[in-house]
């Protein structure tokens, strides 16, 4: 008998949540048994922990972090990691991803994971700039479209951009009922919400859009592999596929939905300062519904030989993010998450990834932290 199962746990429940919050979010967590594990608000405050049955079966453990210690020994980077997710005043994928990188940052994940968190923090801090003046850019077009030909060809000068943000800042506040100091600090505010996700065709590409694009490629190489591999990796991939598809069809359509916003500035504008929480919300959505497929799309990338691509296929597939109820709402028309959760129900699912070491599981794991955004 396992250690796990020797211990008193709670019942076994099914998992089709009607909510994203319900689902919960992705935890960034080091230690082998804790693969897949997710954390959301528990109903009498603080955090808890949606863990996947510890004995492969179906169905998951709602579980506090003191249940999660009767499962396995936490490592340290986890242990500090849960002090931070119980500190959040809010559980949402933007919020867990910061406090992971702080504690990357303290080197708890290794030296790899400790570079990648600062360059992580430069880089969300380069979007948030570009997004800025993109959104500043555009009020201007909007506010004043004469001769704005030079300054997109990169031929006018700062000072000309500036004069005509100021006019076009003052322009607008009478409008939005602001001062022209609180329109210039709403755009900075609304630079902050939209850094993930960026404007059309923005260049570097941020967060959301990389994400996007790396499942994309995810979704591209298992079609081949679904035709040419043995019966049950094939059953995982079409599996996973099936799942990034979905997703991707979803997240692009709140992507262009919450991007759209900046098609009418002073709109965008007057909503921000409106009903802030309701655009943070919208902007949200893209990351929600990608949240927990970064580290399937890693593990395909870091495996390099046929085999080893195989192996990884069983723990991607045991990773694939369920779908709430609530993605129907948010796009605004039926999804079939029923389905998925029929199909993963005859996908033979193993137990490769308990194969090796549990250094080196957790050393892989801390390489996953290091690779992601």
């Amino acid at each position: 008998m396992s250690a796990a199962t020797s211990i008193a746990l709670p019942l076994v429940q099914a998992f089709h949540p009607a909510t994203f919050l319900e689902r919960g979010v992705a935890v960034a967590f080091t230690t082998p048994h804790l693969a897949g594990v997710r954390a959301r608000p528990a109903e009498r405050g603080g955090i808890e922990f949606i863990v996947p049955n510890p004995s492969g079966g179906r169905g998951v453990y709602i579980l506090g972090w003191q249940g999660v210690c009767q499962i396995c020994r936490p490592t340290v980077h986890d242990t500090r990691l849960n002090a931070h997710l119980a500190a959040l005043p809010a559980v949402t994928p933007a919020a867990l991803r910061h406090a992971a990188r702080e504690v990357a940052g303290e080197g708890l994940a290794g030296r790899e994971a400790q570079a990648a968190a600062a360059a992580g923090l430069a880089a969300e801090g380069q979007d948030r700039l570009v997004t800025n003046f993109l959104l500043l850019l555009a009020l201007v077009r909007q506010m004043e479209p004469e001769g704005m030909g030079e300054l997109a060809a990169g031929r006018g000068s700062a000072f000309d951009l500036e004069q005509r943000a100021r006019r076009s800042v003052a322009r607008i506040a009478p409008r939005l009922g602001r001062p022209a100091e609180a329109i210039g600090a709403a755009l900075e505010e609304l630079a902050a919400v939209f850094a993930g996700i960026g404007l059309p065709g923005q260049a570097p590409p941020p967060r959301i859009a990389r994400l996007l694009a790396g499942l994309r490629r995810l979704q591209q190489d298992l079609g081949p592999w679904v035709l040419r591999t043995e019966v049950e990796a094939a059953a995982r991939a079409s599996l996973v596929a099936a799942g990034a598809a979905l997703t991707l069809t979803c997240a692009a359509q709140t992507l262009s939905e919450a991007q759209a916003m900046t098609a009418d500035m002073a709109e965008a504008l007057r909503r921000w300062t409106d009903t802030p929480g309701r655009v943070a919300e919208l902007v949200a959505r893209p990351e929600w519904l990608l949240d927990g497929w970064e580290p399937i799309c890693l593990l395909w990338t870091c495996a390099g030989t046929d085999a080893e691509r195989s192996a990884a296929l069983g723990e991607m597939a045991a990773l694939v993010p369920v779908l709430p109820r609530e993605t129907s709402e948010w796009i605004g028309m039926a999804v079939e998450t029923e389905g998925q959760l029929a199909y993963r129900k005859n996908v033979p699912l193993n137990h490769d990834w308990r194969t090796g070491t549990l250094f080196e599981r957790v050393a892989r794991n801390e390489h996953l932290r290091a690779l992601a955004a």
